[in-house]
């Protein structure tokens, strides 16, 4: 009996035993589960402390190696993303950064930027650098490598590998963001021209925003011809404004426009070259928001076509016996009925004795046709004589050709604006 008792005591020790190292064991399992929780949580919380060094709003500019400059503001924020990790059944809390980089044209309240998001961070607290990949759905890929001075300015280099272009940035971080020049406005303008004189120009940007991150860009170029408030100008609307704010590349261009304009922007200036379909690159062009560009000093600004121009008749056919002497009125109007959005009215009158007397025969002009960048006019009379007119308009004068209707051509003209 006694024996059998202590089998059965020694048996409830062992069950005892065997539980309690059990129970030890499952103990054991969870804490390290726990344990390795823990650390992530603290490994996490040790990268936010980091990336807190880092994060913030940045005021600065993004450089090309030309010298143009872009403002653009970097806004970077420390986020919570659930990661899964191996050996975790639960997502682990990691903390990223996020943000975006904007170039702004005008104040930061302004509707006027183009944003790129903030893809991927990485950031070094021993180096104290920061990697940036961005993405704008227009302009791709902006890759952005900063480091971080003694002053707290971050300062590195940029590339955009879509369309092989890079520089170099730097940005200070700032409580209150101050940007420059606005990129809306009137722009006036200086545009020179292959024969060494230029014309007068307004150029007139709006904008409007497109979510999420888009800007929209039209412009309206006026092109003058003659002094600044002549009434002699053609214009042409741009319903689509190719910009790029990494390169500061400023496209105007239009299938249906005559002219076209290929530059850069910065900071209140545009400049480049400008284009006609009559002759290719005409010359460079210039513009300025705040204060318009100087003209050059040694050229002089194209004359208007507007005016009254004497001269004389050379008869070159013997069936043909014209007074010699000619004198042109030319008017201009805008009228937007015209292709050119210019009306040229007026007429001529062939003087038998002195300019000022009332011997002569006037013969209004019945169809005007003058193309203001060849300086090619083709007009035709009524009246006395139907006569059809050849000409080139340069540099204040008239020199062409007569034809009469029966005869063909009749002799040559020259004249002068007095």
């Amino acid at each position: 009996m006694r024996e059998s008792r202590n089998k059965t005591h020694s048996f409830i020790l062992f069950a005892m035993v065997v539980l309690v190292t059990t129970m030890a064991c499952s103990k054991q399992q969870i804490s390290e589960r726990d344990s390795r929780r823990n650390q992530l949580r603290n490994q996490a919380e040790l990268k936010r402390k980091e990336l807190q060094l880092i994060a913030g709003n940045y005021s600065g500019e993004v450089v090309q190696a030309s010298g143009l400059k872009q403002n653009a503001v970097l806004s970077l924020q420390v986020k919570d993303i659930p990661t899964q990790v191996d050996g975790q059944v639960d997502p682990v809390i990691t903390p990223v950064l996020s943000g975006f980089i904007r170039f702004y044209f005008g104040s930061p309240d302004s509707s006027e930027y183009i944003g790129f998001s903030v893809q991927k961070a990485e950031y070094d607290p021993k180096r104290e650098s920061l990697d940036l990949v961005t993405q704008n759905a227009n302009y791709k890929q902006l890759i952005i490598q900063l480091v971080k001075s003694a002053s707290g300015v971050l300062e590195g280099s940029w590339t955009a590998p879509d369309i092989a272009t890079s520089g170099s940035a730097y940005f200070e971080k700032v409580e209150e963001i101050n940007i420059g020049n606005e990129l809306s406005g009137t722009y006036g303008g200086i545009l020179e021209r292959p024969s060494g004189d230029f014309q007068f120009a307004h150029l007139n940007v709006n904008t409007s925003f497109v979510p999420p991150e888009g800007l929209k860009i039209t412009a309206t170029l006026r092109v003058i011809f003659g002094p600044w408030d002549s009434p002699e100008y053609l214009t042409y609307d741009f319903g689509s404004v190719d910009f790029n704010p990494i390169t500061g590349q400023f496209v105007l261009k239009n299938e249906k426009n005559e002219v076209s304009f290929v530059g850069h922007i910065n900071r209140g200036e545009i400049s480049g070259y400008w284009y006609s379909i009559y002759g290719g690159r005409m010359g460079s062009a210039r513009f300025g928001l705040a204060l318009p560009p100087e003209p050059p000093t040694n050229q002089e600004p194209t004359t208007s076509l507007k005016g009254t121009y004497q001269g004389k008749v050379t008869n070159s056919n013997p069936k043909s016996n014209l007074p010699e002497k000619i004198q042109f009125s030319l008017v201009t109007s805008q009228n937007l009925n015209q292709k050119s959005g210019i009306q040229v009215s007026g007429g001529l009158r062939l003087y038998l004795g002195d300019f000022g007397s009332l011997e002569y025969v006037e013969l209004p002009f019945s169809e005007v046709e003058y193309n203001f960048f060849t300086g090619t006019l083709v007009a035709k009379t009524e009246g006395q004589y139907r006569l059809t007119l050849k000409a080139q308009v340069a540099d204040g004068a008239i020199h062409g050709s007569m034809n009469e209707d029966s005869l063909g051509e009749i002799g040559e003209f020259e004249a002068s604006r007095l």
